[in-house]
């Protein structure tokens, strides 16, 4: 994917269908997408068509039925997010990752476990050491 062709908040929605999936047909991300909104059909199909032009997303034709295509990811989710991570903190914060971090700890409140996990998270990104504060 080109770091400059981002795919939309709409086609994210049939992307998160997708890397759950692994591997399914346009009927399958239709019947799960439909779930939570009001799309037509194609407006769906657009996007997933979309989404192959933008070559996040491959097919393959059915070997039984050629109007089937199976559609998989050729982007990982996580590899996505790491991406999108890297242009919002070079866009709004000029590369530094430790204002991001310190921006949403400011504007979120934490649950203990979820300080905990951060504190786990950074020990690790610190090589294992412990802080003076622990």
């Amino acid at each position: 994917m080109n770091k400059t062709e981002n795919i939309t908040d709409s086609e994210i929605i049939v992307m998160k269908v997708i890397w759950k999936k692994e591997r399914c047909t346009a009927a399958k991300i239709i019947a799960e997408v439909s779930k939570n909104s009001d799309w037509h059909f194609r407006t769906i199909k657009t996007l997933l068509r979309n989404l192959v032009k933008k070559e996040v997303v491959g097919y393959d034709i059915d070997e039984h039925d050629s109007r089937i295509y199976h559609y998989f990811p050729l982007i990982s989710e996580e590899d996505y997010l790491r991406q999108e991570r890297e242009n919002f903190t070079d866009l709004y914060y000029d590369g530094n990752v430790g204002a991001v971090v310190a921006g949403f700890l400011k504007d979120t409140k934490l649950s203990k476990y979820e300080l905990q996990d951060l504190k786990r998270i950074l020990n690790n990104c610190l090589g294992g050491e412990k802080s003076k504060n622990e």
